[in-house]
């Protein structure tokens, strides 16, 4: 019995994550495959993660920095 490919949605332009469940592409099982249309998307997990945001319109070197 061969279950069929998990379809996950590719990162944004510039974002390192899937935009499912947060993952990076890498982390994935081989198996798995991407797509760029959202109701394609099979992926059902959402791991909670705490991703720093750009509050600082790109003027730390990290990409974020602390809110006022």
């Amino acid at each position: 019995m061969n279950a069929l490919p998990v379809v996950h949605e590719m990162p944004p332009s510039g974002g390192a994550h899937t935009s499912c469940c947060l993952a990076l592409p890498g982390e994935l099982p081989l198996r798995d495959v991407f797509t760029r249309d959202p109701r394609r998307v099979t992926c059902t997990i959402r791991q909670i993660a705490e991703l720093a945001v750009d509050s600082d319109r790109g003027e730390s070197p990290f990409g974020w920095s602390t809110p006022d």
